[in-house]
């Protein structure tokens, strides 16, 4: 059973997430957090959920260790905390956009504003299976991708596989072309 913590579980993104994962025959969630929401009940914050966890969120202070740790925060939140959600948890998938650049350049000029955690920019793998299914499986730290993004580079990798479509910049989320 993978023990599973999800960080932000009060938002539309965590609490989505956390019905999938309470269902989930392979998955134990042990906790989830919102600073807002500490000491209630999922199900008074996700009314869906009533009857399906009696899981109470906590406040990020009082998060335990976990196999896999699942940041559903902000835009610029899980930047500021990233060490001390790796000593959480062996693997961390991080659902914002904090970690979808590679390059800290690229995000400053994509986000107006330096990226507080750049060392760890590399050691994310962009989550977007159909093109990284082999790195994600391997890798201890996944950034999650934006349905935005997702459209654009599906539409504009079948052009580029097909040659109709040549880069003429490198492409900043290290896919190979």
């Amino acid at each position: 059973m993978i023990r599973v913590g999800i960080v932000g579980a009060s938002g539309y993104t965590g609490g989505d997430l956390l019905r999938w994962l309470i269902a989930h025959p392979g998955v134990e969630v042990t906790q989830i957090t919102s600073e807002a929401s500490a000491g209630k009940f999922a199900y008074q914050v996700h009314p869906h959920l009533r009857g399906q966890t009696t899981l109470r969120f906590v406040g990020q202070d009082a998060l335990t260790p976990c196999d896999v740790l699942f940041l559903a925060l902000p835009h610029g939140e899980a930047q500021t905390r990233i060490d001390h959600y790796a000593a959480l948890a062996p693997r961390i998938i991080d659902l914002s956009a904090d970690f979808r650049l590679r390059d800290g350049d690229m995000y400053r000029a994509t986000y107006g504003e330096t990226h507080t955690a750049p060392a760890w920019l590399s050691r994310f793998v962009y989550g977007l299976p159909e093109i990284e299914r082999d790195a994600i499986r391997a890798a201890a730290y996944v950034s999650g991708v934006g349905c935005n993004a997702t459209a654009s580079i599906l539409a504009l990798w079948a052009l580029i596989r097909a040659g109709l479509l040549q880069p003429t910049q490198p492409i900043i989320l290290d896919i190979k072309v």
